[in-house]
């Protein structure tokens, strides 16, 4: 079983190598050639992640209800791979508004199925399997940034090199579904009967208290957007910004199975805790002008995402012990933080156009402690 969650790893760091030459440079794309406010960028990515965070709780019901997930990810990762070359042709905001929100549909599909696929292929080391998966998934990142970075240093900033770059993103991700369809499996599991739904009613409390403050934590949050936009603030020139997104996908890559298998040690809960202390550290290290703190930042960055991707997936593979149900328990839970981060992203632009830059970080260190308080006296194993 183990080779499928490797696959699947495979599969996701070819989906990111074509992510991640867009993402380090799509908010610069926004801002110096489309003329996007900070609001109107905030809105383009959380308006995308709320559109799409509705369909992975219905994907994950789905693939629950009719007993198969590879459908519904194969499905998920065409869509984001066709979609992502519009961006070639975007005009404005409002182009790249939809074609963010069509990205991440596929995105939405496929994300709570492929959860629950690597839980079924985890044989009882969950920490050590999302681990495996993250730290692929992110080494993709790392060659997509790099490319991006060495694309433009050699051939100049300009908005139609900006635009190549969108284009050429299509073929890791289309060889990436060729992957998917031929070498991955379809695990077997039973049909969920009709008389459950979609609720909270079916799961732990334990999961439904994991769930709440989760999402909660991801309400004062910042989307990578505001990290990379505050780079550029804190001394980074613009031509470099790839290059510390690069090294913060380096992190990242390098923390993910190490931060799998701590989890699976030292227990679920404490990881949690010491990623939301992560996040505060990166926070009050973005509020100091001065480069080397914000080459720092992304290192730290790094090893929050890592624990933030790695162990809540990991931490739900323990709580649900019924296969039966584990899409839609990656539904639900993908679906909430989608809504919160949807808020987030609104909330954090808002605060950076009316206060200025150094508002959301100070926001998010100061309550990324309270809710690293609240998880410790909420779920303390």
């Amino acid at each position: 079983m183990k080779k499928y969650v490797i696959i699947l790893g495979i599969v996701s760091l070819l989906t990111d190598i074509s992510s991640e030459m867009i993402f380090p440079i799509l908010p610069i794309f926004l801002e110096k050639f489309l003329y996007a406010t900070k609001t109107q960028i905030g809105l383009i990515e959380g308006l995308a992640a709320l559109i799409t965070s509705f369909l992975k709780v219905f994907s994950g019901y789905l693939s629950d209800k009719i007993g198969k997930r590879k459908l519904l990810v194969v499905f998920g990762y065409t869509l984001s791979a066709f979609s992502k070359p519009l961006l070639y042709f975007a005009t404005n905001w409002i182009d790249v508004l939809w074609i963010r929100a069509l990205e991440r549909t596929g995105k939405g599909i496929r994300t709570a199925p492929r959860d629950a696929l690597i839980s079924s292929f985890s044989e009882g080391k969950s920490g050590q399997a999302f681990g495996i998966h993250r730290g692929m998934d992110t080494a993709g990142a790392v060659l997509g940034s790099l490319f991006t970075f060495l694309f433009l240093i050699y051939f100049g900033e300009t908005e139609e090199n900006f635009r190549k770059i969108f284009l050429y993103a299509f073929f890791p991700a289309i060889t990436a579904v060729v992957i998917l369809m031929f070498f991955v499996k379809e695990p077997k599991i039973n049909k969920t009967s009709h008389e459950i739904k979609i609720s909270f009613k079916n799961l732990p409390s334990n999961f439904k208290k994991f769930v709440i403050i989760q999402s909660v934590f991801t309400l004062f949050t910042m989307n990578y957007v505001f990290i990379i936009l505050k780079a550029n603030d804190v001394g980074i020139s613009i031509g470099f910004i790839p290059l510390a997104y690069l090294f913060f996908n380096i992190v990242y890559a390098l923390f993910s199975f190490p931060v799998g298998l701590l989890s699976d040690k030292v227990g679920k809960t404490n990881a949690m805790i010491f990623t939301y202390i992560l996040f505060s550290i990166t926070s009050f290290l973005f509020l100091i002008k001065n480069s080397f703190f914000g080459w720092l930042g992304f290192a730290f960055y790094g090893i929050f995402m890592s624990g933030y991707e790695v162990v809540p997936r990991a931490f739900i593979s323990d709580l649900i012990k019924n296969e039966d149900i584990k899409g839609s328990a990656y539904g639900i839970y993908h679906t909430l933080i989608g809504i919160t981060s949807f808020l987030s992203m609104i909330i954090a632009g808002i605060l950076w156009d009316v206060f200025g830059s150094y508002m959301p970080f100070m926001v998010s260190g100061v309550f990324s402690l309270v809710v690293s308080l609240i998880f410790w006296k909420t779920l303390k194993q």
